[in-house]
């Protein structure tokens, strides 16, 4: 009994150190808020609505101290509607992901992961890719979002699928890329090939450069190609960012459909330690389709966080599309009516945990 119970006490100790190396973190954001809206729906309406500022999220991520300055990592992250608790996509529709990382050799990830190039975009984007009226729509109505059915090895060109990444930091230099496997043949035909490349210097100047090709599934063809590059720059209480985008769609014998460019300013004023106001302007246009496919928008937002966790926030977007605009000119989820000027008036609340 004696040996038994030093048996026993060896064990648990042993489990003790193991698990002592080893974190869990369980960790999300719920924001939901009142939306209020003219001109982008056949009829004005107000909603409540979900994911203002960040999206309504829940996932796990840990890792493992295996020693040498080497981890074991892993991601799990859904997406839901706080308004009705319905899941949006798969149960891991975001990330489903495990790697490895150093600080001197950088990171390997392998799974459903962010695509290193939307990394890199969201650094200059001038609302910093916030859920709604940012450059986060016209990036994904651009990767093939509205080509689904061809475009099946990603999510809204976010998210990659069976993708391998890689990245490192030099100095205030960070490089990622990002290739998803085609996959296609008769029993797994996932979609086709996306690479993926980021580059991030930060600091009081930030600068950021991102390209990303998708090809058509089940075809070497491309269908989509991203690239954008932006900069910003803090001075006291203010930073201002520039970034410009770039995108073509093509059809699957290699003709251009879509030839987008997106400019976008914004100016970001930090009243307080707590307290953020954000101006934006976005001038969006589409040159392969019609004349008349110019979309204009402004943005206004005041963020006030009453604790680390928890944000008050109000926003105003008022968004002028002339009569040829469609999506992937907008910034607005779902876009706004043709030939209008759409207002759009959000107030809410986001909680992280």
């Amino acid at each position: 009994m004696k040996k038994n119970l030093i048996a026993l006490s060896a064990l648990a100790l042993a489990c003790g150190a193991v698990q002592a190396q080893s974190t869990v973190t369980l960790y999300g954001n719920i924001d939901l808020g009142l939306l209020t809206q003219s001109n982008v729906k056949a009829n004005e309406s107000t909603e409540l609505y979900n994911g203002g500022i960040s999206p309504s999220i829940w996932g796990m991520r840990g890792s493992e101290d295996l020693g040498g300055g080497l981890k074991a990592n892993f991601n799990l992250e859904s997406h839901f509607s706080a308004d009705t608790g319905a899941g949006v996509g798969g149960m891991f529709r975001r990330q489903a992901n495990v790697g490895l990382s150093s600080a001197s050799m950088g990171t390997l990830t392998l799974g459903v992961q962010y695509s290193p190039a939307v990394l890199a975009f969201a650094a200059t984007d001038p609302r910093g890719l916030r859920e709604n009226f940012s450059g986060l729509y016209p990036w994904a109505y651009n990767s093939g979002a509205l080509n689904a059915a061809n475009s099946t090895n990603n999510d809204v060109g976010v998210f990659l699928h069976n993708a391998i990444s890689y990245s490192n930091a030099i100095g205030p230099v960070n490089l990622a890329i990002g290739y998803s496997v085609a996959e296609n043949n008769a029993t797994v035909p996932s979609g086709g090939a996306i690479l993926a490349l980021g580059a991030t210097y930060s600091g009081p100047l930030t600068v950021s450069g991102a390209y990303q090709k998708i090809n058509y599934a089940g075809s070497s063809n491309e269908l989509s190609s991203v690239y954008s590059l932006g900069a910003g720059y803090t001075t006291g209480a203010l930073t201002g960012k520039v970034n410009y985008l770039k995108a073509r769609e093509k059809s699957l014998a290699g003709a251009d459909m879509t030839d987008v460019d997106i400019l976008g300013l914004g100016l970001d004023w930090k009243l307080a330690a707590n307290h953020t106001v954000v101006l934006a302007v976005y001038s969006g246009k589409d040159s392969k389709t019609v004349a008349a496919s110019k979309t204009t928008s402004f943005v206004l937002s005041d963020e006030y966080a009453l604790s680390k966790r928890t944000t008050l926030y109000g926003q105003v977007a008022f968004a002028n599309a002339d009569a040829g605009a469609g999506l992937r000119t907008s910034i607005v989820a779902g876009g706004t009516l043709a030939d209008k000027n759409a207002t759009l008036f959000n107030v809410g609340v986001k909680h992280s945990f």
